[in-house]
């Protein structure tokens, strides 16, 4: 009986989980905005990216990122909700974003990861700066947890 218990110990360290590592990073992009009024500085937006995700603390490494997201605006300020898929080939984590109405930063969640992300969580905050001609960037932080 000991012996089996302890197979099952072995067999299960595999698929434990790092404790949370702290995140920090840029992503520069070239985003494709739409944007549709639909009052008096009231409107309704879809917004694509692509670019580099580069982490500056933690584990992850530079990737590709794609992102789309939809929302809404009016006078006191954007807000909306989206999905990032990060990586390339085999080695990919999707995230969930989302701002709040009348908030400055976004919130992210990752929703599932495959080949070398596969089993990461984690979530964080990301603030959004616009930058000229159709560019932009992201500053975002958190925690995450990959699978061993």
């Amino acid at each position: 009986m000991k012996y089996i218990l302890l197979i099952l110990t072995f067999m299960l360290i595999p698929f434990t989980t790092h404790a949370g590592d702290k995140v920090k990073g840029i992503t520069l992009f070239t985003e494709d905005t739409q944007v549709w009024e639909t009052g008096d500085g009231t409107g309704y937006w879809i917004w694509h990216t692509k670019g580099v995700e580069h982490p500056t603390e933690g584990p992850l490494g530079t990737n590709p990122i794609e992102c789309h997201g939809a929302g809404f605006w009016d006078k006191e300020g954007t807000w909306g909700e989206g999905i990032c898929v990060i990586g390339a080939g085999g080695d990919t984590h999707t995230s969930h974003w989302k701002r709040e109405k009348g908030q400055e930063v976004s919130q992210w969640k990752y929703l599932s990861g495959t080949g070398k992300y596969a089993g990461i969580k984690g979530e964080g905050i990301a603030k959004h700066i616009t930058l000229p001609a159709g560019r932009g960037m992201s500053e975002w932080e958190g925690e995450i947890s990959l699978a061993k």
